[in-house]
């Protein structure tokens, strides 16, 4: 029990470091997950190799598609700010803008978990993702109250975030790796 609490420290702790320079954020983001997932198929509880790894090996496609989130939620968050300005259309776009930020978070969410299992392309794993997001729901909802639950235990208790997101990363993985697992299945059974 110690060896598995200990691996969530320092794999936050490792998190946190690599986030320091923000434009990192991603592939640290995909290390994390990476390990997350080694831990749930191999029950190998290693945090330092393993997290130098996988941050290499992933460290071009999960920039770029760092780099790619960055930009679009910059116009999202440019949009909300300008909306002001529209008058009567403000509620219609408004409407629009969350729907966007909504479809953004939701892919975000399987992002991480299939970079870490799958090799492909950075176009087909948005697309991907998107789709898993939609097709799998209460997964996704599930990944959803995660992070709430996450971001409230660090609003109430701040010293949580010595642990905090390696946890919420584990969890996310735990759930969306049942979903890939799934569709490996249904895919080899075709």
């Amino acid at each position: 029990m110690l060896e598995i609490v200990t691996a969530f420290f320092q794999l936050n702790i490792l998190w946190l470091i690599f986030c320091l320079p923000v434009i990192t954020i991603f592939p640290a983001t995909v290390a994390m997950y990476c390990v997350t997932r080694q831990w749930i198929i191999h029950k190998d509880y290693s945090v330092f190799r393993s997290y130098m790894k996988f941050f290499k090996e992933n460290f071009k496609q999960s920039f770029v598609l760092g780099l790619i989130w960055l930009v679009l939620s910059g116009l999202l968050f440019l949009d909300f700010t300008l909306m002001n300005s529209l008058g009567s259309l403000q509620p219609i776009f408004y409407s629009i803008f969350l729907l966007i930020g909504f479809i953004l978070l939701i892919t975000t969410i399987y992002i991480f978990p299939m970079i870490a299992h799958y090799r492909m392309k950075t176009i087909d794993l948005v697309k991907n993702s998107f789709f898993f997001s939609l097709r799998f729901l209460p997964t996704t909802f599930l990944s959803l109250i995660c992070m709430v639950a996450t971001g409230l235990l660090l609003y109430f208790w701040q010293i949580t975030f010595l642990f905090i997101y390696s946890v919420c990363a584990f969890c996310i993985s735990f759930l969306c790796h049942r979903v890939l697992q799934k569709v490996q299945e249904q895919v080899k059974a075709l």
